[in-house]
């Protein structure tokens, strides 16, 4: 009676790993980011990531994130921008926790304390597209790899003959640990139009 008990239990609990090691496309997430300045001091502030899905391929994503900082240029000042994104998701698994994924979307940015000749700030909008893999390789770990393009013209901002193309391609790496069935901390690494940006987050997962 022991024994079958002992092998009962050992198996629930290789059943939970298993289930831990799937991908969910369910979560809340926020943290700090801090971006590296160029033209401006470097940039810090929070962003909040809100993903739920449709079925078992689609899902939706709302990204809302604000950052401050001084901009040296033709005026300075200090500005704060914020950013929302809504992309609609798909994605395919490559392996039993490893999935393809690509989303397609909306994004607008605000600034407050607009300065001309700096694209930092400014109000405009445009699109997203992002494709990357994800994967949870143990019960415990999951890594994203993502590679995007921003859609969004700012040359009503800028000396366009004394300013380089800006850089519309971002790429990112992010990393989790889930330290209970609900939560985990990350972190991220990414190039994006506000340079390179780093982030701490802790992530809910119902």
């Amino acid at each position: 009676m022991k024994k079958a008990l002992f092998f009962a239990l050992m198996a629930s609990l290789g059943l939970s790993a298993q289930a831990n090691e799937k991908l969910s496309y369910d979560y809340w997430q926020f943290g700090y980011i801090h971006s590296a300045g160029e033209k401006t001091s470097d940039k810090t502030g929070l962003k909040i990531d809100l993903v739920g899905s449709f079925n078992d391929s689609t899902y939706l994503r709302y990204l809302i994130q604000e950052q401050s900082a001084d901009v040296w240029n033709t005026v300075s000042g200090e500005i704060t921008a914020k950013e929302y994104s809504l992309a609609l998701g798909w994605h395919s698994p490559l392996g039993r926790s490893t999935d393809f994924f690509t989303e397609i979307g909306y994004l607008k940015q605000d600034g407050e304390g607009i300065l001309p000749g700096d694209i930092y700030g400014n109000d405009e909008d445009g699109y997203l597209a992002n494709i990357g893999i994800r994967s949870r390789f143990s019960a415990n770990w999951e890594y994203k790899l993502t590679a995007g393009y921003r859609d969004v013209d700012f040359s009503p901002y800028l000396d366009e003959i004394n300013h380089e193309d800006d850089n519309d391609t971002v790429y990112g790496f992010e990393t989790h640990y889930y330290f209970s069935k609900l939560w985990s901390v990350g972190i991220a690494v990414s190039e994006e139009a506000t340079g390179l940006t780093s982030g701490l987050f802790l992530r809910f997962t119902p």
